[in-house]
């Protein structure tokens, strides 16, 4: 019994993205690229880039594409990226991602790793 509820709980926690903080074990970097492709249709999880760099191709983990829409973020192949994130394993959570040609800045996670667009849900702290 307990160990269901224990269960039940840490879902419901990774559901509010409480469990999730990629900061707290994760290293901070910021990336500038091209991009190659955009991974953001819907049902295909979360959107995401593949950004080629000096060295090789990063994912990029943008967030949830409800928040994208309403930010009017549409990134697109060819462009140079310049991304502040987390590295998570071989992909990088953003944080902010801009792209200097369209003046285009969207920030997606608060300094610990936290997404914007669920703390919007309880309630905005103005951004």
């Amino acid at each position: 019994m307990i160990r269901t509820e224990l269960a039940l709980l840490l879902f419901c926690l990774s559901m509010a993205g409480l469990a999730q903080a990629p900061a707290a074990k994760n290293q901070t970097i910021e990336i500038k690229g091209t991009i190659e492709s955009v991974q953001i249709a819907r049902g295909q999880g979360m959107p995401s880039l593949e950004l080629k760099v000096e060295n090789g191709t990063k994912r990029v983990l943008l967030g949830s594409m409800r928040y994208l829409m309403e930010h009017n973020f549409n990134p697109k192949a060819g462009s140079i990226a310049i991304v502040k994130g987390f590295l998570v394993d071989d992909s990088i959570v953003a944080q902010s991602v801009s792209i200097p040609a369209e003046k285009m800045t969207i920030e997606l996670r608060d300094e610990n790793g936290m997404p914007l667009w669920r703390m919007c849900r309880h309630g905005c702290s103005g951004r």
